[in-house]
This record gives structure tokens, sequence and C-alpha cells, in this order.
């Protein structure tokens, strides 16, 4: 378990006990950010791949 997911633990509880009033995406706001960063990370590697791919076919 990740930094985000232990902070996404943390805020949901202590917003779900009312010691804090943030608004629901702020609280999930750790686990977007994570989701991002790695659909991101997939999106550059799927490019990487599709230019060697294309690279290798144009020495053919």
């Amino acid at each position: 378990m990740g930094i985000a997911e232990v902070l996404t633990i943390i805020f949901v509880v202590l917003k779900l006990t009312g010691v804090i009033a943030w608004s629901w995406w702020l609280v999930l706001l750790p686990t977007i950010i994570s989701f991002s960063i790695y659909a991101l990370l997939v999106v550059i590697k799927l490019v990487m791949v599709i230019i060697a791919v294309v690279a290798v076919k144009k020495r053919e």
C-alpha cells in the first residue's frame, strides 16, 4: 500500500467521523492523482512501443 492509498483511507475516516468538512473530491484527491500518474505512464509506454514498431517497419 502506497502513500496515496494510506492518505485516502485517513481522509475518508476523518470525513466520515466529521473531523474534516472537505468535499469528497478533495478527500479522494490522492487516489485521483495516483491514478492519473499511472494512466499517464501507460500512455507514454504505449506511445514508445508504437514508435518502436514504426521504426522497425521502416527499416525493413
